[in-house]
């Protein structure tokens, strides 16, 4: 009979931080004043606010709050750090055709009232997505000025993952600009660039041979031990910095629904395991020191739970618990020791990291032979008539 022994090799690949999407006021050429409204740089609807947005594109189904604070001066001068916007409060603003429609196109703009820029002075913006961010997520939010960089900023306390927000893509953008140097001039547009304030998580899993006509695997649940799940985030002077983010004793059950496992040429080829969680930017991993031969008994910090069953011809069914430190870019194969190359120290605001479980069989062979045997010489018998 042939049996198996079970390697699971964890991979991480870190994706740069990326920005989102350009959301732009638009100049409609008005009497009045120039409206300040706001067109996204892709038109095409991607994601909707409780979704995680990929790439560049804002989607027409999201929506979004704007502040804005109006300085006469031109320069902010007069604004105070911590001031209250003066402008614009707690706007929702929305892909729509506003108030007039038949006199207006779709654009991102407020749907109840018009918004239009000043002949003199400047407008510094803040916004945040989603527009409906739940209270429940969060004790308390606050706009607000700052002065030593003349830019508008925001502060959350006692931000919260749960199961009601783990796909909500917590993003802040702020710009500052006058009528005179923005919808007066070439296509009238003030680009305000989203960014990720969160971590995102994801898992795949893949064999890495075909091993579908002797075994299968099942992947039947992932789960994030010592972790922090709540933070404070502060955005200003276009940074996300968070805070009060490292008491990690929790744990986050990321997926618990049975998947088999399939071969897959490569690790982008895998399938994925649920869908992707937020989480918040935290230290991953703390380590004694920098010796490999630290076991992972030895080494503290956030780990990932895999539980898994094997199924082989002829063989009882087995399931098994497999505990992998969260940053490692790889487990050696048949140990679990600290390489310092690999090292991830900490999830980072903006970044996805995408971990590849890799189911990798070492099949077991037999190499028989036989004991010679052993010669003993019995005394001899003498056979008598």
């Amino acid at each position: 009979m042939k049996t198996n022994q079970l390697i699971l090799a964890a991979a991480l690949v870190v994706l740069a931080a990326c920005t989102k999407a350009n959301v732009e006021p638009v100049n409609t050429g008005n009497l009045e004043g120039d409206e300040i409204g706001f067109v996204a740089v892709n038109k095409k609807a991607t994601k909707a606010n409780d979704a995680i947005i990929s790439g560049t594109a804002y989607g027409t189904d999201n929506t979004f709050k704007v502040w804005g604070w109006q300085s006469q001066v031109g320069d902010f001068s007069e604004f105070a750090d911590d001031a209250a916007s003066n402008f614009m409060s707690n706007l929702t603003i929305s892909w729509t055709k506003g108030a007039v429609p038949a006199t207006h196109d779709l654009e991102w703009r407020n749907a109840e009232h018009y918004y239009y820029w000043p002949f003199t002075g400047s407008i510094g913006f803040l916004a945040i997505h989603p527009s409906d961010l739940a209270a429940t997520s969060y004790d308390e939010l606050t706009p607000g000025w700052d002065a030593s960089n003349d830019k508008a900023k925001a502060s959350i306390t006692d931000y919260t993952i749960s199961a009601d927000n783990k796909t909500v893509d917590l993003m802040f953008a702020s710009k500052e600009g006058s009528r005179a140097s923005i919808a007066k001039v070439g296509d009238g547009k003030v680009a305000m660039v989203f960014k990720h304030a969160l971590s995102q998580i994801q898992f795949r899993a893949r064999t890495n041979e075909d091993y579908s006509n002797d075994v299968t695997f099942t992947l039947n649940s992932v789960t994030l031990n010592n972790i922090d799940l709540s933070g404070d985030v502060a955005y200003a002077n276009e940074a996300i910095a968070w805070s009060d983010n490292d008491t990690q004793s929790e744990d986050w059950a990321y997926y618990a629904t049975p998947m088999e496992v399939a071969y897959a040429a490569n690790d982008a080829a895998a399938a994925l395991y649920g869908a992707a969680n937020v989480m918040i930017p935290q230290p991953a991993y703390v380590h004694v020191d920098a010796d490999p031969a630290n076991s992972i008994a030895e080494v503290p910090g956030t780990q990932i739970t895999i539980n898994y069953t094997m199924e082989q011809t002829n063989s009882a069914a087995i399931t098994g618990t497999v505990t992998v430190p969260a940053p490692w870019t790889k487990v050696k194969e048949g140990a679990t020791a600290y390489d310092p190359a690999e090292d991830v120290l900490a999830w980072e605001p903006g970044k996805k990291y995408n971990y590849t479980l890799n189911f990798k069989l070492n099949e077991i062979l037999f190499n028989p032979s036989v004991t010679d045997w052993v010669e003993v010489e019995m005394s001899t018998i003498n056979i008598l008539d």
